[in-house]
């Protein structure tokens, strides 16, 4: 007797993108920055989350306060010196992936989970760096962001596959 395994395969679009010389050198540079800091973008997300689980049982603007010191405090911790070591072109690019996995801009968050003053004091450091904190990931409007969503979902097919396995 004859077992019939059947496995369904998830769905796989292909899309070739029509790119000159010079355009496939940026974009392969692109995938690398991505490959580098998307981790990053990823912990961001898992990071909110715990925060906003913890301030579901703060009472008080004080507990809250404090909660939000003590996620920065780790947070600066176990990701400063990786951070520093970005070239400022991966961290233009980690500030639109942060975007892309939570839905809100760096400088919202900052602002949302510290304060408006600390987000305005971010935001400064980062333009002397050449970097904008309130810069948002739209691939329907920015070339660049394009490329970022192709490469994202070459990742994610990528990481279905290596579970597959």
């Amino acid at each position: 007797m004859v077992k019939n395994t059947t496995k369904l395969l998830n769905e796989i679009t292909i899309s070739p993108l029509q790119l000159s010389h010079q355009e496939r050198i940026s974009y392969f540079r692109l995938q690398k920055k991505v490959n580098k800091v998307y981790p990053y973008a990823q912990k961001a997300k898992i990071q909110l989350r715990e925060i906003e689980n913890d301030l579901m049982y703060a009472d008080t603007k004080k507990e809250k306060r404090r909660i939000s010191k003590l996620h920065e405090r780790w947070l600066r911790e176990h990701f400063t010196e990786d951070l520093k070591k970005l070239r400022r072109s991966e961290g233009r690019i980690l500030i639109k992936l942060i975007h892309y996995e939570t839905g809100m801009s760096s400088y919202d968050l900052i602002k949302e989970y510290r304060n408006g003053l600390t987000a305005l004091l971010w935001q400064k450091l980062a333009k002397l760096y050449d970097g904008n904190l309130k810069t948002t990931y739209k691939p329907e409007d920015v070339k660049e962001d394009q490329w970022i969503s192709h490469i994202l979902r070459q990742i994610e097919v990528h990481d279905t596959f290596k579970k597959d396995d």
